[in-house]
């Protein structure tokens, strides 16, 4: 069999199979590259059917999520699938193939001062098709969405190896079902990606971000106070990390910079917060914080683990674009309220976002609730060697950790919770214990007609 999908791709097709196309332990029994459509359409009705199961990979920054099948099983990389196949800069329209990185695409975007506002882990690595799969779009979405929102067609390869096209190139489209936003989240169980087209967005004069440690007592008024104010970020982020301090990410800066998104070609620019805001509104009593540390002492018996987060204190964190003046306006506003927020080292942003990568940590997983659960959820989900962020504006909250210790008591909350929530990555001796996901009949029976419909031959990955 594996000779049979070599033959399709010819030897340039064949690629060394990395640490990243890995599930776990396990390994694929090959990595193969289509370069077209064609390619991929060839490669699935082959693989349908012989039955022989394989996973997608772009970038392999998300594979850990899924789940390897039992029997042999072959990755399908999108690695050769890249370029641009058009792009109008005055419609804000992109279509890319599937393997075209993030990266690529801003450098492309830049060069008419647009770009695509997400913000994933490892955008150098990540690709088009496999943030799309994943919907996945980092501590933006607060602002700007996710990826569905800008998603308005895609070229894609069932389970049964037939090509087929979903949307328009355009926005207010009424060609049939939205099978495209579909497949945006299905994180390549139905289908796989060739091509992308997305509505990108102006790129803005101005990215500014500043951050502030709080305490744990007064997170939840302080996020509740941030989101009703008369501010517009593109982010709002809560940290707190276990057994480590902030350092390891990049200090808190002692002078303004400016950061813009990786590949945009923006450089830094000058402290945009030296002149006064006006027309600041009368501020409510400003919210004392006492001089910031960087970890709490370890909690000594399980009763003091109950009420204090085994975690370094929170470290608020803002994301600004903009106009400079409106970006300044809001910063002085914050300072206004008492907030000491203070500009954010470039470093220490791309290390916090590279941190949500779930291939480099030993378990991560994603909880989705209210924004006014985030603060209480992170006392709630605290525990030593559990690290925590919270794209706090947006009710997602990330926990993960370097050892198996938290584990058990991590499964054992799962088991209880009623968040909803997805494992991203999972150390392969504990994923046995696992909980199924909470799922109604009706949504089962749903699902499993869509898996059926799009995969017949039961070809295509499963989510763990």
């Amino acid at each position: 069999m594996i000779e049979g999908l070599h033959a399709i791709v010819g030897s340039e097709g064949v690629l060394a199979c990395e640490p990243a196309y890995c599930l776990g332990r396990r390994t694929p029994a090959t990595v193969v590259a289509p370069q077209s459509e064609e390619e991929v359409a060839a490669l699935v009705k082959y693989a349908a059917k012989a039955r022989f199961p394989f996973v997608i990979g772009g970038g392999g920054t998300a594979l850990s999520m899924l789940e390897p099948p039992a029997e042999a099983w072959w990755l399908l990389s999108t690695r050769r699938l890249k370029g641009v196949v058009d792009y109008a800069p005055e419609d804000l329209v992109l279509t890319v193939r599937a393997g075209t990185t993030l990266a690529e695409a801003q450098q492309l975007l830049s060069q008419h001062r647009q770009y695509l506002p997400w913000n994933v882990p490892l955008p150098e690595q990540a690709t088009i098709g496999g943030i799309v799969s994943g919907n996945r779009s980092g501590s933006w979405r607060y602002r700007h969405g996710t990826p569905r929102d800008r998603l308005l067609q895609v070229r894609a390869v069932r389970g049964d190896g037939v090509a087929f096209r979903s949307g328009a190139k355009v926005v207010k489209s009424v060609a049939g079902y939205d099978i495209h936003r579909l497949l945006c989240g299905a994180w390549g169980t139905l289908s796989v990606l060739t091509e992308i087209t997305l509505k990108v967005a102006p790129l803005p004069p101005v990215f500014e971000v500043v951050g502030w440690f709080s305490t744990w007592d007064v997170l939840e008024p302080t996020l509740a106070h941030l989101m009703g104010a008369p501010l517009q970020p593109d982010g709002m982020t809560v940290l707190a990390f276990a057994g480590e301090s902030l350092t390891a990410y990049g200090a808190v800066a002692h002078e303004s910079q400016a950061i813009a998104p990786s590949g945009t070609g923006i450089t830094p620019r000058a402290s945009l917060i030296q002149a006064s805001a006006t027309g600041v509104l009368t501020p409510p009593p400003p919210v004392v914080y006492e001089e910031a540390t960087q970890t709490f002492p370890e909690p000594e018996t399980e009763a003091a683990l109950q009420t204090e987060p085994a975690t370094s204190r929170p470290f608020v964190l803002i994301e600004f674009s903009g106009r400079p003046e409106g970006v300044r306006w809001q910063i002085e506003w914050l300072r206004s309220q008492g907030y000491p927020a203070e500009p954010v080292e470039p470093a220490m942003l791309k290390s916090l976002q590279n941190a949500l990568a779930p291939r480099t940590h030993r378990f991560m997983l994603q909880l989705l609730m209210r924004p006014n659960e985030v603060a209480e959820a992170m006392v709630q989900w605290s525990r030593p060697g559990v690290s925590m962020l919270a794209h706090a504006g947006s009710g997602v909250l990330y926990l993960w950790g370097e050892s198996v210790e938290p584990i058990p008591f991590l499964t054992e909350r799962l088991r209880h919770t009623a968040f909803r929530w997805r494992v991203l990555n999972w150390a392969e001796d504990a994923r046995a214990d696992l909980p199924p996901i909470p799922l109604s009949e009706g949504e089962r029976r749903l699902m499993q007609a869509l898996k059926q419909a799009f995969d017949p031959a039961g070809v295509l990955p499963r989510i763990v």
